[in-house]
């Protein structure tokens, strides 16, 4: 049977491009290099109008570069592509075709990693790596060994939130977040990895929980997250 860190890792894998893309029959079209330029014109928000030529998708018109360029083989990304390995496609380019049976069949951008699929895998694995550094800290004497390890006012709060939960508090270690169990984690030595990933992990943590906040907030933030998952995967299979 699987382990719960097995099972949140398989969803996270789950969903592929294909559940997120603009489907290829929903794209705004121009018919030459031309017309894409006004058809960019008329429409501000889009940053790339693929130009289709006799039915089929041949080329496209960069709104920022005014480049008109012909689709190419590194232009394109299977429509099997997973959601956590899109975010890495994106480390290099800002949009992609996606491909199917040998035809484009859809479009994606960076900015839908905003989408609540993507913000799910994230959520997911970012859950299984919560689980499973905890397991590696928990101890009996959590009061002790809380008040020992955080910072003195974290701990404080902490210890208050407890309290004010009465019979319905389980546990110290129940009150900590994301941050402060890879922290521990750190400083017993049981994994390694830098504070600044961490800060980044509970901001992913905090925007994929959200349904109003954008997990990509702009096209730099595409490297920080991708970070977040290479860093998250290598935790989570060294268990």
């Amino acid at each position: 049977m699987p382990t719960l860190e097995e099972t949140l890792k398989r969803l996270a894998i789950t969903f592929t491009v294909s559940d997120i893309m603009i489907p290829e029959t929903r794209l705004v079209c121009a018919g030459d290099e031309i017309e894409a330029a006004q058809v960019s014109k008329d429409n501000p928000d889009f940053n790339v109008i693929p130009i289709r030529l006799n039915g089929r998708l041949t080329g496209y018109f960069e709104r920022d570069s005014h480049i008109t360029s012909q689709i190419a083989l590194n232009d394109l990304i299977s429509d099997g592509t997973s959601l956590l390995d899109l975010v890495e496609t994106f480390e290099d380019r800002e949009f992609s075709f996606v491909l199917s049976h040998r035809q484009i069949s859809g479009y994606v951008h960076y900015s839908d990693l905003n989408h609540h699929l993507l913000k799910l895998s994230f959520y997911v694995i970012l859950e299984a790596l919560e689980r499973q550094v905890l397991s590696s800290i928990r101890r009996n004497d959590d009061r002790e060994y809380l008040s020992r390890n955080l910072d003195p006012s974290r701990f404080a709060q902490i210890a208050q939130q407890y309290k004010r939960d009465g019979d319905a508090a389980r546990s110290l270690f129940n009150y900590l977040n994301i941050s402060d169990i890879l922290r521990l984690a750190v400083k017993a030595g049981t994994i390694q990895i830098d504070d600044d990933v961490i800060k980044a992990m509970k901001k992913a943590r905090d925007e994929a929980a959200h349904a109003s906040e954008n997990i990509v907030a702009d096209y730099r933030a595409v490297n920080r997250l991708a970070k977040v998952k290479r860093e998250c995967l290598r935790i989570l299979s060294a268990a």
